[in-house]
This record gives structure tokens, C-alpha cells and sequence, in this order.
């Protein structure tokens, strides 16, 4: 009797690992499947901040010809105001982190080990770049874009709880 149990249980514990593996392959076709979808939002993000670079920069420059000439000005301290207004929605950083991220996320789920809690991890990181993004960035159409990101994050996230 206990060889058949034996034998029974072997074959349940093949059949369970073989599911595992199964399932493992289509969380995997499913996960690169939406960091490719949040890599293309994280393009169309650069680009789009980059496009409000352009009319940052040019409202700056409008605002400060339109200052009066007789206005005494300290260059020191309005150099140091521009810069800080402009690093203010500079997301350059923000966005080779996500890239950077997202690159990891691949590194680490090809790779041999368990890494369901790294990529916890990971995407926490993710949500806080795309935090910073969604407060730097300007636009409508962009703000729409961060919220679709996070939206996606938060799919990926659900997936990454049945990853070991």
C-alpha cells in the first residue's frame, strides 16, 4: 500500500510542477507583455516632456523680456529661480530610472533564481517614478498617460504576487 501511495503522490507532485511551469510561462508572456506596453508609455512621456520643455522654455522667455527695464534685478538670484523652476519639471532622471527598472525586471525574471519578491520591489520603485513623473510633468495628455502607467503597474503587480 504504501508503494502506491508513493508512486501516487510522485505523480501528483509532477503534475503539480508541470502546472507550476505552465503557468510560470504565461504569467511571463503576460508580464513582458505590459512592460512593453509601460516602456511605450515611459517614450511617449520623454517625448511629451520634452514638447513641454520647449513651451516651459519659451514662456520663460517671454515672461522675462516682458519684465520692465527699470527693474533692478540681481542676475545671481534669477539665474538661481530659473534653474530651480525649470529642474522643477525636468523628468529626464525619472524616466532613465523606469528604464532602468524595467530593464532589471527583465535581467532578474530570465534569470534562475526566485524573484517574485525583488520584482515587488522593483515595481514599488516603478510607482514611485512614475509618482514623481506625474507631479513634474506638465499636461493633460500626459497626466492621462502616468494614470494608464500606474493603472498598468498596478495589473503587473497583482501577476508578480503569483510569481515565487
Amino acid at each position: 500500500m504504501s508503494r502506491l501511495v508513493q508512486a501516487v503522490a510522485g505523480d501528483a507532485l509532477d503534475a503539480l510542477v508541470a502546472m507550476r511551469e505552465t503557468e510560470g510561462r504565461f504569467l511571463g508572456v503576460d508580464l513582458e507583455a505590459r512592460l512593453c506596453t509601460m516602456g511605450g508609455m515611459v517614450d511617449r512621456l520623454e517625448t511629451l516632456a520634452l514638447e513641454g520643455q520647449s513651451r516651459l522654455d519659451a514662456r520663460l522667455r517671454e515672461r522675462l523680456a516682458a519684465l520692465p527695464a527699470d527693474l533692478v534685478l540681481d542676475p545671481s538670484a534669477l539665474t538661481q529661480e530659473v534653474v530651480r523652476f525649470v529642474a522643477r519639471s525636468d523628468v529626464d532622471e525619472e524616466i532613465v530610472r523606469m528604464r532602468g527598472h524595467i530593464e532589471h525586471w527583465r535581467g532578474l525574471a530570465a534569470g534562475p533564481e526566485p524573484c517574485g519578491r525583488k520584482l515587488d520591489f522593483l515595481a514599488q520603485e516603478m510607482n514611485r517614478e512614475l509618482n514623481t513623473i506625474g507631479s513634474k510633468i506638465e499636461g493633460g495628455r500626459a497626466t492621462e498617460i502616468v494614470i494608464a502607467a500606474k493603472a498598468e503597474l498596478e495589473r503587473v503587480r497583482e501577476q508578480v504576487q503569483n510569481v515565487e
